[in-house]
């Protein structure tokens, strides 16, 4: 898992990227993020949980960072740079607590979603969200 240090470095060298105007710098330091919006309410769902896990040789889970969503329902970084590798990584949704505290029934305690990364490549990983459903794509 990350330390404070290392998503501070993070930050700084993506604002430095930005500044620069080197997509490249960008490209090298992004790993995988993700956004989640409510489609029931048409916004971005705050406060949810996220787990990231990497699967080991046994198939067993490694959990490599917890994180959560911002107001815009965004995680912008969930894996340090020098902590990717082409492997394949979960990312656990915990989304009942969030319609809980809307009052809202839903179908779905969590939602995990497996996908397969390669070292090098963003991955934006948006999930489109409801009480009774959900959809998942490889965004940009």
């Amino acid at each position: 898992m990350s330390n404070g240090w290392e998503r501070i470095r993070l930050r700084v060298e993506t604002k430095e990227s930005l500044k620069s105007g080197n997509m490249a710098d960008i490209n090298e330091t992004r790993t995988i993020s993700c956004h989640i919006l409510d489609t029931s309410l048409g916004k971005a769902a705050h406060g949810v949980h996220i787990t990231l896990y990497r699967q080991l040789a046994d198939d067993q889970w490694q959990e490599l960072n917890k994180a959560i969503t911002n107001e815009d329902g965004r995680v912008n970084q969930l894996l340090s740079f020098a902590d990717f590798q082409t492997s394949v990584y979960k990312l656990k949704f915990d989304i009942l607590p969030y319609f809980e505290e809307k009052k809202t029934p839903s179908f779905y305690p969590f939602i995990e979603v497996v996908v397969k990364c390669e070292r090098g490549q963003h991955y934006h990983i948006p999930l489109l969200l409801s009480p009774f459903g959900y959809t998942t794509y490889r965004g940009s």
